[in-house]
């Protein structure tokens, strides 16, 4: 295996890595999938695959600024942590009204969900957190990546990154799409799980934060 092969591979690992675990854009994408199509959830998953990059780029770049700045500002942690949690109540308490708006509104659907996959994505600390954390163990355990690697090589890396990330979030879209397809209200039952993971995610943040 070449060299440049290798930083494309090693970018969507650590893409797909990262993506796995049930977060705010993989949470996003499923419910899209599932109340509405695949394709509304593209858009999401597309803008989502752009802010992991920057925020990748970022960390590669302000790695060890970025942990003394997230050390010295944790009410951003708890910022996050608080709203992941409200959003989950309310997918538990105000789940699958009728949207009677809906055709309105289709002009401007794509651009809503390409902005609300990117924003989920670029505003996420424990993103940033962990591409510091996965950059840093692959200079320990894989070979050295900065931002003096020649460009090839850093382009290559980001487009393993941009195709792990949409990769795992288009795998969470067509499961949404199937939960939609199951006999009975599935809607609600989805938003229902889509709430109590958030309010999991957010109370098990809030214990690893306090016992930090």
């Amino acid at each position: 295996m070449t060299l440049p092969m290798l930083y494309l591979i090693l970018g969507a690992i650590t893409a797909i890595i990262g993506a796995l675990p049930l977060g705010a854009v993989n949470l996003a994408v499923i419910h899209t999938s599932a109340k509405e199509n695949i394709k509304n959830a593209s858009y999401i998953a597309l803008a989502a695959g752009i802010g992991e990059v920057l925020l990748a780029l970022f960390a590669l770049h302000c790695s060890m600024e970025l942990s003394d700045f997230f050390q010295e500002n944790q009410w951003i942690q708890i910022a996050f942590i608080t709203l992941f949690f409200l959003i989950g109540i309310y997918f538990l308490l105000f789940k699958n009204k009728t949207n009677t708006k809906r055709t309105s509104n289709k002009l401007r659907l794509s651009n809503s969900k390409f902005l609300t996959g990117f924003s989920l994505a670029i505003l996420n600390p424990p993103v940033i957190i962990y591409w510091v954390l996965a950059i840093s163990l692959v200079n320990k355990y894989v070979f050295e990546l900065t931002a003096q690697d020649p460009l090839t090589s850093l382009f290559l890396f980001f487009l393993g990154v941009y195709l792990g990330k949409i990769g795992t979030l288009y795998f969470y879209g067509r499961w949404g799409n199937k939960i939609a397809q199951q006999p009975g209200d599935s809607k609600a039952k989805l938003s229902k799980i889509v709430g109590i993971v958030l309010v999991v995610i957010s109370i098990f943040q809030g214990i690893n934060f306090f016992i930090q």
